[in-house]
């Protein structure tokens, strides 16, 4: 396989010549027929004589050292009007860092400018060659330029480069007409790539092949390539046997590197488009898409220097399910389909922000919010006497518009206007107790309520604390098998109480824009923080934990989690109904009783006793450069049932290979959904190439069985 430095990049070997015009070349002293050895330093040779009377020394077989380069060719000149040299035949020119081999070279100090022609350079197992070498007041160019893995051979593996240059004001290096060959045959093309210097080479390939029930044999590709210093450019390509082409852009912007920038941006999109034609399996909802899908999916980021920050995403598929029959690994990345943006700004001691929240699909109902503005008032003290204040003031315009399925009934729209204000006064006694009283009151407007009623305000007041405790205690314990150098144990009780006037108002009347999405999740209890007012209907709530943490010092890691435990539960009295309403109880257990091991546990506990709703746990093992695994098992019992297990590891062979593997379990289904084992090899410092097979299983018993093979260029 290809060497450190050879493929796209592998030119930076070649364009760290430095030029000659640096070193000080004494002239000769010409005299007319003289043909002894001029008192030139560093210079000798089998025989000399001059030209062009006496301007011009030449001298035959010699060698040239000056200021640590050396030079040596069948025919040396060095004319004393130009300050030229120049050189032919068997022509070697030497660098503590370069060795190069060519036909012909010529130096002209004064210019600040070398050529050289016919070149052969680099070190096993990666040598160059080039028709043309020219380096101009530290900016270098190569025409010509082929990248050879070991010997250059016609039949051997290698790239051909246009041109390659490097520009030492912007540090920057660009190649053209990219091809790389095996036994001369041109297996890729690119025709532009640029990079920053020599270092942080962000290239990425992606290629996956296999084949599935539906899709048929596929060929999944993906390149990504860097323009410009903040811009890289590529495309999704993808060959389905059954539904047809799928292809897309990908683009990329991060000029967190550009010094002269007022405004730091960092974002991606990409998109993949196909007319599917192959056989369409009905989605999530029973229906069956069109023949036309397609995704968009894309991210943004910007922050300028007097702190205005914009945030946005967009994900977009014109069927539940494309991601799932074509792009699968983006599952993770990837959540409801929507379009959102924010745009924050500081103001008068508080945060000024306007958001957008748009549907992106015709699957699903979204509560869309064209747009929202908000000011709020982050906890700043009132006085001088410990009081804070804190306070929030919101307009939008809110609308949810039904699925595709629902009745059209499900739609409402309206404005609303959302105000808080609220004190505090923090008290603490030493490092052991801290009690917050608060006391605050909101009002929210809608103009339009639900089932055709008309405006609705909703008032709530707010009362309640805030207290945390905290207690250690620590031992001089040592362990050192288990890498423990005392024992640090710390216990954080805490509870949280609410009263809330008020709330019971417009249950089941007010539209609610912000729902909770995770199951598991505690809503907010401050007023304050609850995202929406319509949800909020409990007259009392409360919270209760504890959090504990035992720790040590690690002379290698340092200060090191042995155990860590936390356990809360909520408490809600319902105002419509009266009743008292206990959440489940949320534990999380993690261990970590050497550095080589670590435990972690979730569970979520019905109050009332039974076994978990939800179950999250694992295992890992590190043994650092040489091998780590980690196995562990999900189970849900609310909502959709879930039950599966997992494994993963990876094994360093040597210094250039490691194995990797991993495998998913369904024990519901009884069978198993994903399996991969896979190889990856780090070539030198630069290139790290992952090959892998892969099968998977879905929910609808469609498979997949496919080969991936990964290429990816890092620093080095």
């Amino acid at each position: 396989m290809p060497g450190r430095r050879f493929w796209i990049l592998a030119a930076s070997v070649g364009l760290t010549l430095s030029g000659v015009a640096a070193d000080s070349v004494p002239a000769p002293v010409p005299v007319a027929g003289q043909a002894a050895k001029p008192d030139v330093p560093g210079l000798s040779g089998q025989s000399f004589s001059y030209e062009e009377n006496g301007k011009v020394l030449v001298a035959v077989n010699a060698s040239f050292s000056s200021n640590g380069s050396f030079l040596s060719a069948q025919l040396i000149k060095l004319d004393t009007r130009t300050g030229l040299i120049s050189a032919e035949g068997d022509v070697v020119y030497a660098t503590t860092n370069l060795r190069i081999l060519g036909a012909k070279a010529v130096m002209d100090p004064k210019n600040d400018v070398v050529v050289a022609t016919q070149v052969r350079f680099g070190r096993n197992p990666v040598y160059l060659t080039a028709d043309e070498l020219r380096i101009e007041k530290g900016d270098k160019t190569i025409t010509g330029l082929r990248m050879w893995h070991n010997e250059p051979a016609a039949s051997g593996m290698s790239l051909n480069i246009g041109s390659a240059t490097y520009t030492e004001k912007d540090d920057w290096l660009a190649l053209r007409d990219v091809r790389p060959q095996l036994a001369g045959l041109p297996f890729f093309y690119v025709p532009y790539y640029g990079q920053e210097g020599y270092q942080d080479i962000p290239y990425d390939v992606y290629l996956n092949m296999g084949s599935k029930d539906r899709q048929g044999t596929y060929l999944r590709t993906t390149t990504l390539a860097r323009q410009t210093p903040s811009l890289w450019v590529g495309a999704l390509l993808d060959f389905y046997s059954k539904s047809g082409f799928l292809v897309g852009p990908y683009l990329k912007y991060d000029n967190a590197k550009d010094k002269q920038a007022t405004t730091r941006w960092k974002g991606f999109f990409q998109a993949g488009y196909i007319s599917d034609r192959g056989d369409l399996l009905a989605d999530s909802f029973g229906r069956l898409p069109g023949r036309t899908r397609a995704f968009e999916y894309g991210e943004i980021n910007g922050r300028t220097a007097d702190g205005l920050q914009i945030a946005g995403q967009l994900f977009a598929t014109s069927d539940p399910d494309f991601v799932r029959d074509f792009r699968p690994n983006l599952t993770d990345r990837t959540g409801t389909p929507q379009l959102t943006l924010e745009v924050t700004k500081p103001w008068n001691g508080g945060l000024l922000s306007a958001n957008i929240v748009a549907k992106a699909d015709n699957y699903q109902e979204v509560a869309q919010k064209l747009p929202e503005v908000r000011f709020d008032l982050t906890e700043t003290a009132l006085g001088e006497h410990g009081l804070r204040q804190r306070g929030f003031a919101a307009v939008s315009y809110l609308n949810e518009q039904p699925a595709a399925l629902a009745a059209p009934t499900n739609a409402w729209s309206t404005a609303r206007l959302d105000l808080y204000y609220g004190i505090a006064y923090p008290l603490s006694t030493g490092d052991w107790l801290t009690f917050k009283p608060v006391i605050g009151a909101r009002a929210t407007d809608w103009s339009s309520s639900l089932n055709g009623l008309g405006n609705r305000t909703k008032v709530m007041g707010q009362l309640g604390f805030d207290v945390e405790g905290l207690l250690t205690g620590s031992w001089n314990l040592v362990a050192k098998k288990w890498s423990i150098d005392g024992m640090r144990h710390s216990l954080r009780p805490v509870v949280q109480y609410r009263y809330l006037p008020g709330a019971e108002q417009g249950a089941g009347e007010l539209p609610m824009a912000d729902r909770a999405v995770a199951l598991a999740a505690f809503q907010e209890l401050d007023l304050a923080d609850r995202a929406d007012a319509a949800s909020v209907t409990a007259r009392q709530a409360a919270r209760i934990g504890v959090r504990n943490t035992l720790a040590t010092r690690d002379s290698v890691n340092g200060t090191r989690d042995l155990l860590r435990f936390d356990v809360f539960t909520n408490w809600e009295q319902d105002a419509v109904t009266g009743t008292g309403n206990k959440s489940d109880i949320q534990a999380h257990l993690s261990l970590t009783p050497a550095p080589w091991v670590s435990i972690d546990s979730y569970q979520r506990i019905p109050n009332g006793g039974g076994a978990a709703a939800e179950s999250l746990n694992s295992i890992a093992f590190n043994s650092g450069d040489f091998w780590k695994a980690s196995f562990g098992w999900y189970q849900l019992r609310q909502a959709e049932a879930a039950n599966q297990l997992w494994v993963t590891g990876e094994i360093r062979l040597n210094s250039v290979y490691s194995g990797v593997a991993s495998a998913n379990y369904d024990a519901l289904t009884h069978q198993s959904i994903y399996q991969s084992i896979g190889l990856v090899q780090r070539i030198g410092n630069s290139w790290e190439m992952e090959y892998s097979f892969q099968k998977r299983v879905s929910s609808y018993g469609d498979s997949a069985l496919g080969f991936h093979l990964r290429a990816r260029l890092f620093k080095f």
